[in-house]
This record gives C-alpha cells, structure tokens and sequence, in this order.
C-alpha cells in the first residue's frame, strides 16, 4: 500500500533546513551537520535525534520526491508514541513489535541487523506494521513505526 504521508499520527514539531547532500528522502532518519544542514543519520546503531524528513507537499512534493544538494528540507521531530511512514532497508524482514535503529544512510534496521561493529544501539522506533524486504528486486520502502 503506497503511503501519501509521512506523520501518521501524534506530536510533532515542524523543522526546515537546507540539505547537507542529495539523496534525501521523506522518510529518511535525519541528523544536522556542523553547518546546521540536515544529512542522512549516518552512523549505525547511533544515538539520533528523531528527525524525519516529510513531503514537501506545498512545492508539489510527494513521499517519493528526493531532496536535491542545498535544497531546503521539511522535517518533523515527532514525539514518543507518535506514528510516522518511516524508510525501511531493502533486505529487511521486519515484524509488527520489532525495535528498529538506523542503518547509517537514513533508513532504519531492525536491532538484530546490526553489524559486528555495533556493540550498543539506540533504539529510534518499533515497527507499527509488518514490512518484508527480502524478495529479489526489493527496494526501501516506507512503513509505519512509532518513535520511542
């Protein structure tokens, strides 16, 4: 089922920033670089501060409209409990109930993906629906999770 919308339900607060890099999604895990731009979270299992890109509906954006380099981006900052469309990894395999972290390049994992070299990992959200992304061909896909 095709999502039109990044918040889902709950708290938020609304954020704009100029995009550090190309390549961004709504969806994507977000985090600010030292020039106040916002980046794809880029460390896995890292701590995050919950900032999710959305559409950039006012522009004629939709939840499939990448983010260009110096673009100005939309983003929220949901609170606990709050639901948002988040992007999954391709590859992933992900049951209703699972705590999810970042993979490193803005989508998120579920916490039994993680790497070797991820000792602790911060949980940023559980799965809301279930989401199967193992098939041959799959790509990242959008799906609900709630922000812990």
């Amino acid at each position: 089922m095709a999502k039109n919308r990044i918040h889902n339900k709950g708290f938020y607060r609304h954020e704009e920033a100029d995009a550090g890099e190309a390549g961004i999604y709504p969806g994507m895990l977000l985090e600010l670089n030292s020039s106040g731009d916002v980046i794809k979270h880029n460390t896995e299992g890292a701590r995050a501060e919950k900032a999710f890109a959305t559409e950039d509906a006012l522009q004629g954006g939709t939840t499939s409209t990448v983010y260009t380099n110096g673009e100005v981006v939309t983003y929220i900052l949901p609170v606990p409990g709050s639901v948002v469309n988040a992007l999954i990894k391709a590859g992933e395999d992900i049951a209703i109930g699972d705590e999810l972290i970042s993979a490193g390049d803005g989508t998120l994992i579920a916490l039994g993906s993680a790497g070797s070299g991820v000792t602790v990992a911060e949980v940023i959200a559980v799965a809301e629906e279930a989401c199967d992304l193992t098939a041959s061909g799959a790509a990242n896909t959008l799906s609900a999770v709630r922000v812990k």
